[in-house]
């Protein structure tokens, strides 16, 4: 706090009580950060320099449009509870007739939700390795993907990319809403019916529209259904099931996401390492950082398909969502993996 003349005490500003906080905790993340000083992640991103935090004006679908000139990025996609990062060129972005969905396959594997993106900024040597990047939050001010340049030769891509979509007015008066609150735990009304229900589904798309049909959230679904279909796993599965998976060369797919993006990656993973209450992938092109003390619950979940059962493991936070999601690598029309099975059936064991 600061004193004046008349002895009355002024609070510090934001950027004072930023700088503070830096120096104190000097490898501390923005995120972070943000949480312990009560503001949202783009509230304190703007208290750095305009010439380093520049707002971008455009279409969330046409800004990532133009990421396909970059080359070779980093996406980083999260929620509170799993970090997901993938390297390589993103290409081939299809975006809907709408403008409301995008999609994106290949190295980069992403499902765009832009209906949620409402403010979108370029962020130069940020702190990812002191790397460019591109960064979009929703209207609460959260960080939902950020886009990080790795090509040096795509910096004057770059360059014009920013020139172009850079908004004319830098730092307009924010209108942020309130953070949405996890909505409160739903059971289902009639067990048998949900069932009967998920004993129907010829397609894991459908899995959702019967949570909404019967008016439930995914994990009390889980909780309800029962082994035959749901089966909870103690703590720790998440590092063994990754453990397992290097161990025995076993492709996965890992899907980690929030309201306005799923970030998918689907290949192997070698090196694992525990750092504290995180439990990390470190490969070349894939990243995965997990707070296992915040996983609350875990469950092996078997849906019918029309190329036979499909299982996934899901893992839970404390205010029951969904925060990461495994399946064994597949593709539609090929029936799932027997090592993935044999897999999971060494976690039940």
């Amino acid at each position: 706090m600061d004193a004046v003349a008349d002895d009355t005490v002024v609070p510090l500003t934001l950027p004072a009580r930023w700088s503070q906080l830096r120096a104190r905790q000097p490898r501390l993340r923005i995120r972070d950060a943000a949480a312990q000083l009560g503001v949202s992640e783009m509230e304190l991103l703007l208290t750095e320099a305009p010439e380093t935090v520049v707002r971008l004006d455009a279409a969330p679908s046409a800004i990532m449009k133009s990421v396909e000139s970059l080359g070779r990025v980093m996406t980083l996609a999260r929620n509170e509870t799993v970090v997901h990062e993938t390297k390589g060129p993103l290409r081939d972005l299809d975006v809907s007739a709408n403008g409301r969905i995008g999609l994106c396959l290949g190295e980069i594997d992403l499902r765009l939700f832009f209906d949620q993106w409402a403010y979108a900024y370029a962020v130069l040597q940020a702190d990812a390795g002191g790397r460019d990047s591109l960064q979009f939050f929703h209207a609460a001010g959260g960080a939902l993907l950020k886009v990080y340049r790795f090509d040096d030769e795509a910096r004057p891509a770059w360059t014009s990319l920013v020139a172009r979509l850079r908004a004319a007015e830098q730092r307009p008066a924010l209108e942020l809403v309130a953070p949405v609150t996890p909505p409160p735990r739903r059971a289902p009304l009639d067990r048998q019916a949900l069932l009967a229900d998920w004993a129907t589904i010829t397609d894991l798309h459908q899995f959702n529209g019967m949570l909404r049909r019967h008016d439930v959230d995914r994990l009390s679904a889980l909780e309800a259904a029962g082994r035959d279909w749901a089966q909870p796993l103690p703590a720790g599965t998440l590092e063994r099931a990754l453990r397992l998976a290097a161990e025995r060369g076993q492709s996965i797919m890992a899907f980690v996401g929030n309201a306005g993006v799923v970030q998918i990656y689907t290949g192997r993973v070698q090196r694992l390492l525990a750092t504290g209450p995180w439990f990390n992938v470190m490969d070349e092109h894939f990243n995965l950082h997990a707070n296992a003390a915040a996983i609350a619950s875990s469950w092996i979940v078997r849906r019918p398909s029309e190329d036979g059962d499909i299982h996934s493991l899901e893992f839970f936070d404390a205010d029951g969502t969904l925060v990461l999601t495994l399946f064994g690598e597949r593709k539609p029309g090929i029936p799932e993996q027997t090592g993935w099975r044999e897999l999971l059936g060494a976690l039940d064991a």
